[in-house]
């Protein structure tokens, strides 16, 4: 069986923030599945704006299938969710 492809977003809202702590716990989770994984974070970007540099880039590899699932914090799920659906 192929193995699955993983996109992990992670964001914060300021600079003084640290990623690396979900990042640490999502890529745990993926690689425990065994799945390879390609991690999109943008950094010091708010919540509120559906342009974002990483998701921009994690909807135009999504469109072109370059992975089979997609990992974010449950706190992140509705506006990245929100923000997939509409930059289709």
């Amino acid at each position: 069986m192929k193995e699955k492809r993983a996109a992990i977003y992670v964001r914060v809202s300021t600079s003084e923030q640290d990623i690396a702590l979900q990042e640490t716990e999502l890529r745990q989770y993926v690689e425990s599945r065994g799945w390879n994984c390609v991690v999109y974070q943008d950094k010091a970007q708010s919540g509120a704006k559906n342009d974002r540099p990483a998701l921009n880039s994690l909807s135009t590899d999504l469109r072109r299938r370059k992975f089979d699932v997609v990992v974010w914090k449950l706190d992140r799920l509705a506006k990245v969710a929100e923000a997939v659906a509409h930059n289709r």
